[in-house]
């Protein structure tokens, strides 16, 4: 809220809202507002509240966001950068541009006409798309929340699990054939019984008054609602279910966008193949197939990659046992290799068990610029109290790192790979 809510408004008649009918009004200026006090004027660089008359500025209520604009007269000039509504009265919150404004002054108000067309779009489409999830999911579904600017919209909807692709589908292509049939949406002020009466559906989270406005989209739709609509559905253009997620238990959410940004959207996707073309010197059309083929290509490379790694190892796990220090008749060996992952490590020290006994061994594999360690024991020297999550926690330490684990095996990480032949040092130390 804004720390001007507290000024008393009741001595003001409430604003007439004009902005169903037009984007441009001239209308008086009837109080100005500057640091929570009624001012006169309000000059260039300064920010105020500012009460007109009439306005065709939508104030932000039911979802969607408020309109944003111009206010002008003359030299005068000053950004609408948000209104809000407060008991019929709406506050403009301006920004001035050039010059000055006085109270009493006649201005002209202008909105910004695309932004509330984007807004209108894809307000209509909330109204579609909640119908369109009634009729694919089922009449159990209620609105619980939306939020509609010019950019896009989020829906959310009573459900109890997740929306399927192809229910998700089913539903963006009946919204769709709702927009291609160009079907006319109304809006009429009726007294709330009669309303009710007609079957429209109540918005979630609004209070209404005696008189209510109903949005009628041919009879696909009918819904209570003080927001701004296209006239005729044709008028969206194309829409597009982003994404579905869950936001509360039982509570669904759809994110959409339509007309333009779908264009935006279209291009930026376009950029992106193009790029990813250029990349991998393919024409687009022949992408998939591309990627299809550097895929297989790369399965294969890492297969081979596989294969070259088990055949050396066989022969370097010889050369560790052959290279092993004895200590009180333990053989300690240590191994320090390269860009190596966990389970090769683990797998060594699997081969290496089933050739001797009486071995600890610890290896270390630095990848990335970080070391990691794994510590074996062989099962004849557990009875004798060795215990790998022991040993790797103080064999670690000497790199900058810590872990632990079972008897048999256990690992570590450690931060600095200089040090790993100091923690083959601390190793010994403990046999």
């Amino acid at each position: 809220g804004w720390k001007e809510d507290a000024v008393f408004l009741g001595d003001y008649e409430p604003t007439v809202f004009i902005g169903y009918d037009t984007l441009n009004e001239n209308a008086e200026v009837i109080a100005i507002i500057s640091g929570n006090q009624f001012t006169d004027r309000a000059g260039k660089g300064e920010t105020a509240l500012v009460l007109l008359d009439r306005t065709p500025f939508y104030a932000e209520g039911g979802g969607q966001v408020t309109d944003t604009g111009v206010l002008s007269k003359g030299d005068f000039k000053a950004k609408v950068t948000n209104v809000n509504k407060h008991h019929h009265v709406y506050l403009h919150k301006i920004e001035v541009l050039s010059g000055t404004l006085h109270k009493d002054d006649i201005v002209t108000a202008q909105v910004d006409a695309v932004k509330r067309h984007g807004a209108a779009r894809n307000h209509t489409s909330t109204h579609l798309l909640h119908k369109a999830l009634k009729k694919v999911l089922g009449e159990h579904v209620e609105q619980a929340g939306s939020y509609v600017s010019d950019e896009g919209l989020r829906f959310d909807f009573t459900h109890f699990e997740a929306v399927s692709k192809e229910m998700l589908a089913d539903i963006e292509n009946l919204v769709n054939s709702k927009i291609i049939e160009f079907v006319p949406v109304q809006a009429r002020e009726l007294p709330i019984e009669e309303a009710k009466k007609t079957g429209a559906v109540a918005q979630f989270g609004e209070k209404y008054g005696d008189m209510v406005r109903v949005v009628s989209i041919g009879d696909f739709s009918s819904e209570f609602c003080g927001g701004t609509h296209v006239s005729n559905t044709g008028q969206i253009g194309v829409f597009k279910i982003l994404a579905e997620s869950g936001v509360a238990a039982g509570v669904r959410r759809i994110e959409a966008i339509t007309g333009a940004a779908i264009h935006h959207r279209l291009t930026e996707a376009e950029e992106t193949i193009a790029k990813a073309a250029e990349i991998l010197k393919t024409p687009a059309e022949n992408l998939l197939s591309r990627i299809t083929a550097l895929n297989e290509a790369l399965k294969e490379s890492k297969k081979e990659l596989e294969q070259y790694k088990q055949q050396a190892m066989g022969s370097s796990i010889d050369d560790l046992v052959a290279g092993a220090q004895e200590i009180n008749g333990i053989k300690l060996i240590t191994k320090e290799f390269s860009d190596y992952e966990t389970d090769e490590l683990r797998l060594i020290c699997d081969k290496i068990k089933e050739k001797v006994k009486a071995a600890i061994i610890v290896l270390a594999s630095v990848k990335n610029e970080k070391v990691t360690f794994i510590v074996s024991v062989t099962d004849d020297l557990l009875d004798k109290g060795y215990h790998a999550g022991n040993m790797v926690k103080k064999i670690a330490a000497a790199a900058g790192g810590g872990g632990g684990g079972k008897a048999d095996m256990a690992q570590a990480g450690a931060k600095d790979p200089s040090k790993v032949e100091d923690a083959f040092a601390v190793a010994a130390t403990l046999i």
